[in-house]
């Protein structure tokens, strides 16, 4: 397949090399670094026949695809968020045209250890640590759109497998490093701390079922207490495959709203 990568950052080169990896040809996007094939989406022939990858700053993210809906793109992987404000969002799937896919990049519901938790019964409450070791959030985003948007699609994940739906959110405490997030969901209470102050990344998971506690920790992401070691995939390679056959994980609005009540209390605070 012919996969045009729009933003040579961080993770766009990372997704570069995983669809070379996977044999697929590359032609990449960005009008700031000099190694990109071309510098704008416009320099491309048979647009609409290609599958776009967006990888560029989130402020960037409504206009290139209003441009790619435009052009009749039939196939957009947009990196998290769709868009930095639920405004955005719900615009660009307003806009949207009836064939075409569009997928969010939640990498981490691809990863096999939260695919077991979700698997998890009787759940009663749910913490989440999501720690950062302090490298700085693009100027663009704050804390809750570069950080707290991995947990909160954990959250949502792990609350629609359980056919729940969030009641209360409360954030009693949050500046530009550290937000606390806490929220009932019917028989279910949760707890969320996100920081970019740590030493090292790290995540953990602690899921308090009627019979038991399910605990997850990156520092040792294949295995779960109580149900033991999970087979090992990679999360982005899963995302592409997922992408590459048009399965959406089905719920991007319910997180895109979830992340917006966060964000304004978060706002609220600074």
């Amino acid at each position: 397949m012919n996969c045009v990568v729009i933003g040579l950052g961080y993770f766009g080169n990372i997704l570069k090399s995983k669809l070379e990896n996977l044999e697929h040809r590359v032609i990449t996007i960005d009008p700031y670094n000099e190694t990109a094939d071309f510098k704008n989406i416009d320099d491309i022939t048979a647009i609409e026949e290609n599958w776009y990858f967006i990888t560029t700053p989130a402020s960037t993210h409504h206009s290139i695809l209003i441009k790619l809906f435009s052009k009749g793109v039939k196939n957009i992987w947009v990196e998290k968020p769709i868009c930095p404000s639920l405004e955005d969002t719900l615009d660009i799937f307003s806009k949207k045209p009836d064939d075409t896919f569009l997928y969010c990049d939640f990498t981490w519901l691809q990863h096999n250890s939260i695919k077991n938790l979700g698997n998890c019964k009787g759940i009663k409450h749910i913490e989440m640590k999501w720690l950062n070791n302090g490298t700085m959030i693009p100027s663009d985003v704050n804390i809750v759109e570069d950080l707290a948007v991995h947990p909160i699609s954990i959250l949502m994940f792990l609350l629609m497998k359980s056919k729940k739906s969030i009641h209360a959110i409360d954030v009693p405490y949050a500046n530009e490093k550290s937000v606390l997030i806490n929220g009932k969901c019917d028989d279910i209470s949760f707890n969320i701390e996100v920081s970019n102050t740590s030493m090292k990344k790290s995540r953990s998971i602690s899921l308090y079922c009627k019979d038991d506690v399910y605990r997850w920790s990156s520092d040792d992401e294949y295995f779960i207490e109580n149900i033991g070691i999970v087979e090992k995939t990679d999360a982005i390679e899963m995302n592409i495959h997922h992408f590459m056959s048009r399965n959406s994980i089905g719920y991007p609005l319910d997180i895109a709203r979830t992340l917006e009540f966060v964000n304004k209390r978060f706002r609220a605070f600074n």
